[in-house]
């Protein structure tokens, strides 16, 4: 088992939550909906270099933990694409304004 030293870890993590936090602002400061979905996207990366390196000792579970969540962020982005683009058609705009004044 080849585990990460403290050292690496300190630092991924630190660079971990400064990935989060930047995505964290992005979500919360832009009213645009693809902003958001980028947002969202800055987050998970974030998440995956922290658990990733931390399952560095059991090396199959990281690998299928990696492939578990890259699987599932893609189908995000699928699903989450196609809801902005009936959104655009229906209201001509990706503002998130519109989506609140809107009968939903």
């Amino acid at each position: 088992m080849i585990l990460v030293d403290s050292f690496v870890g300190a630092t991924l993590f630190v660079t971990s939550a400064i990935i989060m936090a930047i995505g964290a602002y992005g979500l919360t400061a832009s009213n645009n909906l693809l902003r958001q979905l980028l947002s969202v996207e800055v987050i998970f990366n974030g998440l995956l270099l922290l658990v990733i390196p931390l399952l560095s000792g059991f090396a199959a579970l990281a690998a299928y933990f990696g492939i578990i969540v890259i699987s599932v962020v893609s189908v995000e982005v699928v699903v989450v694409v196609s809801i902005l683009i009936a959104f655009l058609r229906q209201y001509r705009s990706l503002s998130s304004s519109d989506l609140e004044e809107s009968e939903v």
